[in-house]
């Protein structure tokens, strides 16, 4: 079986390099000097509450995190070739070192990859590729006798969970609004820790590895500047599996970054997702059930856009 999950994502990497070099290669301009934008930006935050005698209450508190964003684009007359890598990292201590450890609080590393052929006005065709998974391990946190925190239950780690999501179809684009249907669409969840593997973490069957659905993929994407300095974006992504298409499983992300100057930035964002196969430990009974996951991230970033 792990052969033949090999094989099919072989396959579907091959299939998507093979798409979209033999197209581009067929509308590659003489000068290729002006056919790729290049840039990037880097953040960094810091936040900091100091508490001493305080008669109101509350905890000392310490919190990081950075963020880099690169990306590359190729267009031409006929194509558009997107490549864009986020990577997102937080931690936080909440009291005094001697009792409590600290902890992420942000963890994404994602890698978009979107081919498209331009068909007439607003249309295009096209594949894509999208890879997401987190750095660092995450765990529930408990108190010993001595009331320190410590490491508990290991819930994910590095490629536990990871996925990749391959889609092949049909998509419409204004300067603000895109959306994309793709009827030939591969989903892969790996779980490469053996010991969440065994107890079918995230969906996968106990013991193995790794899951494979295909079915339909729906994106949705929406940038819109509210007003000066001030810009908001919007991704929805729904999965459907051929087996099961009443079971979508949903990844909406929203974003809106406040331009202070060239150098400091204001933003904050969402994440909502659904997956019908994910069982989540609720930190109440240590109970795994099917719940709706969300995330929201404030920062205030000093970083630099290159």
């Amino acid at each position: 079986m792990k052969q033949f999950h090999f094989s099919l994502i072989t396959f579907s990497v091959l299939f998507f390099s093979l798409f979209t070099f033999s197209v581009s290669a067929q509308d590659t301009p003489t000068d290729t000097t002006s056919i790729w934008k290049k840039g990037g930006s880097f953040s960094a935050t810091f936040a900091n509450v100091g508490l001493s005698n305080w008669a109101g209450g509350g905890q000392s508190s310490i919190a990081l995190g950075a963020i880099l964003n690169l990306n590359a684009t190729r267009k031409t007359e006929k194509s558009t070739w997107e490549n864009i890598l986020t990577v997102q990292y937080g931690m936080a201590r909440v009291g005094e070192s001697d009792f409590n450890l600290f902890k992420k609080t942000d963890d994404n590393f994602q890698f978009d990859s979107k081919y498209s052929y331009n068909l007439g006005k607003n249309w295009s065709s096209g594949t894509s590729m999208n890879f997401r998974t987190q750095m660092a391990s995450g765990y529930f946190f408990d108190r010993d006798s001595l009331g320190e925190e410590r490491q508990g239950q290991l819930l994910s780690k590095f490629l536990s969970p990871g996925y990749l999501l391959f889609a092949t179809g049909i998509r419409y684009e204004t300067k603000i609004f895109n959306v994309r249907y793709s009827p030939l669409a591969a989903k892969f969840t790996f779980v490469m820790d053996d010991s969440l593997a065994n107890v079918g973490a995230f969906g996968v069957d106990e013991g193995k590895n790794v899951r494979s659905e295909f079915g339909s993929n729906f994106d949705a994407g929406l940038t819109y500047d509210v007003m000066e300095n001030v810009k908001l974006s919007s991704t929805l992504n729904l999965f459907a599996n051929y087996e099961h298409l009443s079971q979508i499983d949903v990844n909406w992300e929203n974003l809106i970054v406040f331009k202070v100057n060239k150098f400091l930035t204001t933003s904050f964002s969402t994440q909502l997702i659904y997956d019908h196969d994910v069982l989540i430990p609720q930190e109440e009974d240590g109970v795994a059930e099917r719940a709706i996951q969300f995330k929201h991230v404030l920062n205030i970033n000093v970083g630099y856009t290159f």
